[in-house]
């Protein structure tokens, strides 16, 4: 599967993004991978037709398989006033390479490195202005953590309220055989996570997704499918390890003193027919929407749960009418938490 060409040049300033002219990137230098691939970055993109004088900024965050292609979400928030970036964490999207494993790490605090430089960025080109994030799926279980640990450190968090598009906060399996498998489940991935990290389980994997969202099939979106390919990209033993002892970290508990909103379909497909039997793909097809409820309450006490019936599990790639829906609750939410409260005379 091809790869973007890198950017050397793009260290440190602004360069064309593959978006077009309305939209720059910018590489964010990690070092030499603790995974043991080599030098490794991570790519900040930038929407350049926002608001002169933003009120905030909206800091995006993908998950598994996916890169930042949002321009509608771009252009609804700019506006609103909101300045968007979007971020490529290291291995992928426009950050992936040649001779790396695409989206693999072992321990999902590495993220943490990328975007802490990404908030940096933001925060210096727009001082003492609010930032959102908005996380979807894996990224929706990296980011709470993440910021859990910022509040740990202390000090001003620019940081106000965090967005979760169909977070992953429980691997899914069906709950009468949870009881049964999970203490065979989890052993058996810590063991082979160690052991051999770099193997690719044997999953079933469906392009019915992608098929359901990219223009070329029955969708609406334009983005590139080899940087969110139809299958996926395979997931490996060392990374679900990661996610699991992630998963476990925030089902214990992180407590964010933020206002967050939780975007999700009303129903999941998860485990449906295959391809000729008969898929609500309008739907969330890749994770169990009941988790997300269930787990919720562990992020923040000032969670803002809002199943949409309709959506898709990016509930951003959403059909027409279930989008502008989408986009109202998204709307709606930003104009509260970015206002403040009157005080009382």
């Amino acid at each position: 599967m091809p790869s973007p060409p890198a950017d050397p040049g793009s260290v440190g300033r602004w360069a064309p993004d593959l978006l077009g002219p309305s939209y720059r990137r910018r590489e964010l230098p990690l070092g030499i991978d603790p995974d043991g691939e080599g030098p490794i970055s991570a790519t900040l993109v930038r929407h350049e037709d926002g608001p002169d004088h933003p009120v905030a900024a909206l800091l995006v965050v993908h998950g598994l398989s996916d890169y930042f292609f949002h321009t509608h979400l771009a252009e609804f928030l700019a506006g609103r006033g909101i300045a968007t970036y979007g971020v490529d964490l290291r291995k992928c999207g426009r950050s992936r390479r040649d001779g790396l494993t695409p989206h693999f790490v072992t321990d999902l605090e590495r993220y943490d490195d990328e975007l802490d430089q990404a908030l940096a960025v933001i925060t210096a080109e727009h001082p003492g202005l609010p930032v959102l994030v908005a996380a979807h799926s894996t990224g929706g279980l990296v980011v709470p953590l993440w910021l859990g640990r910022r509040r740990d450190r202390g000090g001003v968090d620019p940081v106000v309220g965090l967005v979760l598009n169909s977070p992953w906060f429980q691997l899914d399996v069906p709950a009468r055989a949870r009881a049964l498998l999970g203490p065979v489940i989890d052993p058996v991935i810590r063991t082979l996570g160690s052991a051999r990290p770099y193997y690719r389980l044997p999953l079933r994997t469906s392009d019915r997704y992608v098929a359901s969202t990219h223009v070329d099939f029955d969708g609406d979106f334009q983005y590139d499918t080899t940087l969110k390919p139809p299958g996926g990209v395979g997931v490996r033993a060392g990374w679900l390890a990661a996610v699991r002892r992630a998963q476990k970290q925030l089902q214990s508990g992180v407590g964010l003193p933020l206002p967050v909103l939780m975007l999700r379909s009303t129903a999941s497909a998860v485990g449906a027919p295959g391809r000729s039997g008969a898929v609500d793909v309008d739907t969330d097809l890749i994770l169990d929407v009941r988790s997300m409820e269930r787990f919720a309450d562990r992020v923040s006490d000032r969670v803002t749960d809002v199943p949409v019936a309709g959506a898709r599990h990016d509930v951003f790639l959403s059909r027409a009418d279930v989008l502008e829906v989408v986009l109202g609750h998204l709307g709606d939410w930003v104009d509260r938490v970015l206002t403040p409260p009157n005080k009382e005379s």
